[in-house]
Formats: C-alpha cells, sequence, structure tokens
C-alpha cells in the first residue's frame, strides 16, 4: 500500500510531507509525493522535493514523485493504486467548509482515506511528544483508532484519549464526585476492546473524561493546559457544507498542529 502526501511548495505542505512520511515509516508503506501543476508554486516545490525524498531514503521508505495536471487526474492516480491515506494541508484561515482546493478534493470522493493537516508550528513535525484524540461520549471507529495509534507509536508519544459530554449548567450541578467517577469507568468500559488491541500493539495510552458546556473549548483547555504538540480528531463530511460539528473550532482555531482524518466511507 502506498501514503500519498499533495504538496505545492509551501512551508506547511512540506511539514505535512513529513507527517506523512512519519506515518508510512511506522506501517513500513511507500510513499508518494504529488504536485497538482500551477504556475504560481512550481518554482517551490523542487526544494520540498529533494528535503523529502533524502528524508524518505534515511527512513528507508521507497519513495516516487508524481506531477499531475488536474485533480482529475489525481482521483484516476489515486484510485488507481493501492492507496492507504491522501495526506494533503490546508491554510489556517480556512475551514474545512470553505471552498477552497480542499473541499474540491472532497467533493470527488476519492476511494482513499483523507488526512488534512493544519500546521501551526512549523518545524514540529519530527518532535512530537504528545498526542491528544478527543471524542464525543465514546464514539469512536476503529479506522480512527488505528491511525492514532499509528502515530502515536511513530513518535513513541504519550498519548490520550479524551472523552468529553456535553452537560447543562443545571445538570451538571447536580453531578456528584462518585457520579463523575463512575462516569470514567462506564467510559472505560465502552473503550474496553481499544484497550485491549492497544495491549497486543504494545501501545499504551490513556484515557480521560470530562463533561462540558461547550465541547469544543472545554478540548481547547485541556490542550492548552496539558501542552499536546499534535491533535488528531476524526472527520465527519457532512452531506451539507453549511452543517457544523460542535467540535470543529479545534480544527477552525487550532492551538496546536491538528489532523482532521476522514475515513473514506464517512465521505
Amino acid at each position: 500500500m502506498k501514503v500519498l502526501s499533495l504538496v505545492n511548495g509551501s512551508l506547511s505542505s512540506h511539514t505535512t510531507a513529513i507527517f506523512a512520511l512519519h506515518y508510512a515509516k511506522q506501517l513500513t508503506l511507500d510513499f508518494s509525493l504529488i504536485y497538482i501543476q500551477d504556475e504560481h508554486t512550481s518554482q517551490y516545490v523542487e526544494n520540498t522535493l529533494e528535503d523529502i525524498m533524502n528524508l524518505a531514503s534515511s527512513f528507508g521508505i521507497k519513495s516516487s514523485f508524481f506531477t499531475l495536471a488536474n485533480l482529475e487526474e489525481l482521483k484516476v492516480f489515486v484510485e488507481s493504486k493501492d492507496s492507504d491515506v491522501l495526506f494533503c494541508s490546508t491554510r489556517q484561515n480556512k475551514t474545512i467548509y470553505d471552498k477552497s482546493f480542499l473541499t474540491e478534493i472532497l467533493k470527488l470522493q476519492i476511494k482513499v482515506d483523507i488526512a488534512v493537516v493544519k500546521v501551526v508550528k512549523i518545524g514540529r513535525a519530527h518532535n512530537i511528544e504528545k498526542i491528544i484524540m478527543p471524542i464525543r461520549d465514546t464514539k469512536l471507529s476503529v479506522n480512527k483508532f488505528t491511525f492514532f495509534s499509528a502515530f502515536s507509536l511513530a513518535y513513541n508519544a504519550k498519548s490520550e484519549i479524551y472523552s468529553v459530554d456535553k452537560i447543562s449548567k443545571i445538570d451538571f450541578s447536580k453531578k456528584t464526585v462518585e457520579v463523575i467517577k463512575q462516569r470514567l469507568q462506564e467510559v472505560i468500559f465502552n473503550l474496553r476492546h481499544y484497550l485491549l488491541l492497544g495491549k497486543m500493539m504494545d501501545f499504551k495510552f490513556a484515557i480521560k473524561h470530562d463533561f462540558a458546556f461547550v465541547e469544543g473549548d472545554r478540548i481547547q483547555e485541556h490542550i492548552a493546559h496539558h501542552g499536546y504538540d499534535l491533535l488528531i480528531m476524526g472527520g465527519h463530511h457532512h452531506k451539507s457544507l453549511f452543517w457544523k460539528h460542535p467540535i470543529d473550532i479545534l480544527f477552525e482555531k487550532p492551538m496546536s498542529n491538528t489532523i482532521y482524518f476522514i475515513p473514506f466511507k464517512e465521505l
């Protein structure tokens, strides 16, 4: 299988390719850089290409580079290969729903998982010590857990699944310490199969739980307090591009480098 990464010569796409390489190295997969022709960016791609190919070689990864004319060619190319994940970067001033290069890719419904990277800190893709994946309640799919665990193992990072339940202030005032502890035990019980998978993979991770009045705000507070280097969040591409998920603020206003993982079947 192949790991693919789109590159356009920008620092964010360069950093995204480094993340993709670490992922490919962990899973011993081949790696390909893909450039969609653009007269405004072609002059900047050469430096990225040389650096990433040298890095792939140092990782012992079989790598290749392809130039494609447009997104239609990209769809044909990706689906003609045994592709695992397509990595691409997006600008910080864009949300996942704004009209952009990214939304054009999503509209194509390419048969591949997509990892959208929003880079906040350039140069931090090699040094990741703490990774967090927030979830609502205990909603976690196997493909998201696999992606999360691959990155955690790739960096040998301290990793955490952070479960958040939305609750009103009135209801929260009724919660006792004992009830809060009991809810954490319920979360751990519902995620127990992932704990067992982690044990088989020799992958250790923590599970934490909080109640929140506003989920996105609570998660941002948690990230700021504990200083996570990388946030991985599960993607959800709704039929309406005007619909927004309650924790999409984490992607729109990121506090750390963020990967928005969208498995194909959820497109």
